[in-house]
């Protein structure tokens, strides 16, 4: 005969359910002083709770005042509430595992809760990507709705029996865990005004972009850039056409004007092509980008079809820029033996003073 389960068990259960319901169904959240529970009943509770629940309960929690709330969770300290902010942040590497176990083991986030959601409006962003680059897409980016299976992942059960359907939409998605979002990848289709409006409580610290080709796409993707500015660390385009309008836009649209400065760190141009553009017109516009970006680490332009001229104009404007390069990839263009010699007749020079010499190809 099956094993009756305890009482508690029972107890914690009906709690979830409740919990879920709430969430999901009526929007509220119906158990005030749920943080009361004992320690060992609420680390339970804690561990069954899908996403949305979990993700509730953490924002109703009482803390002391909203540091504690965006707090890193540092478990070296001492205390009830910093204990059970370890335990919020031990079921979100959990959740985390289960939904992407290929990826939990290549990073170590301070905070699971940020990088649950971030995670899952990328997996969103991706789904709508691909339903709107079908032929008969004509609609509202914002609109397109989020699969039952991604829906089922954050604690949507038999969504389709749900009677508010809003929960569905990406603009629901966006809206509601946008704010976690510090890298994203976005496909060409979502370069467009509509998605600024849908990321625009994002703070955007990492940006990777593909298949820039049209007008449409580049003015899309230079107001998602200055919208993002102010935090906005690395930009990674891949697989694009760029015309000249566009680096000049990007390279305004990156810079501080307040600072005089760019805070960009990672900056990289891959296996692209530059439209109606030769290497002295596109190197105009990356001097001045190159001369004030004191933060930039890491410059890559491979496979671009880029000859010596723009080689030796690059590091031209490295040299005489206050620079902490330490990465500076020119590989897969058309600058054979040119590279190695101006290496060797610099590896006593500025250049090293650079630390371009770090890593060069």
């Amino acid at each position: 005969m099956a094993k009756a389960p305890y009482l508690v068990s029972l107890a914690i259960e009906a709690l979830k359910t409740q919990l879920v319901l709430a969430v999901t169904v009526t929007g509220d959240f119906l158990i005030p002083d749920i943080h009361q529970l004992p320690s060992e009943l609420f680390d339970n509770l804690l561990a069954r709770l899908p996403p949305l629940a979990l993700h509730k309960l953490q924002y109703e929690m009482p803390f002391m005042d909203s540091n504690d709330y965006d707090s890193t969770y540092d478990c070296l300290h001492s205390g009830r509430k910093r204990a059970r902010n370890c335990k919020f942040n031990s079921a979100w590497k959990t959740l985390f595992k289960i939904r992407w176990s290929h990826l939990v083991d290549q990073i170590q986030p301070v905070e699971w809760q940020l990088m649950y959601w971030e995670a899952h409006l990328q997996n969103c962003l991706d789904e709508a990507a691909e339903f709107a680059l079908l032929p008969s897409f004509d609609g509202f980016i914002g609109d397109i709705k989020i699969s039952d299976a991604v829906l089922q992942f954050i604690g949507y059960e038999n969504f389709s029996n749900h009677s508010a359907g809003g929960y569905s939409s990406l603009s629901y998605h966006c809206q509601q865990f946008g704010c976690y979002a510090r890298c994203l990848r976005l496909q060409n289709v979502l370069c467009a005004p509509e998605t600024c409006q849908l990321l625009t409580n994002s703070k955007l610290q990492s940006l990777v972009m593909w298949w820039i080709r049209s007008k449409e796409h580049t003015d899309g993707l230079c107001k998602l850039v200055l919208q993002n500015n102010e935090t906005l660390t690395s930009l990674e385009l891949l697989h694009c056409k760029l015309s000249r309008s566009f680096v000049t836009g990007i390279c305004s649209f990156l810079y501080n004007k307040s600072m005089q400065i760019h805070k960009i760190q990672h900056f990289s141009i891959n296996t692209s092509s530059f439209h109606e553009i030769n290497s002295s017109s596109l190197c105009q516009d990356l001097v001045s980008f190159l001369s004030t970006g004191r933060s930039l680490c890491s410059l890559k332009f491979r496979d671009n079809h880029l000859d010596k001229n723009f080689g030796r104009m690059v590091f031209s404007a490295l040299l005489d820029a206050t620079s902490t390069l330490s990465i500076l990839d020119l590989s897969g263009n058309d600058m054979t033996g040119w590279l190695s010699n101006f290496k060797r007749r610099s590896s006593s020079g500025p250049l090293s003073s650079l630390g371009v010499g770090k890593s060069l190809q």
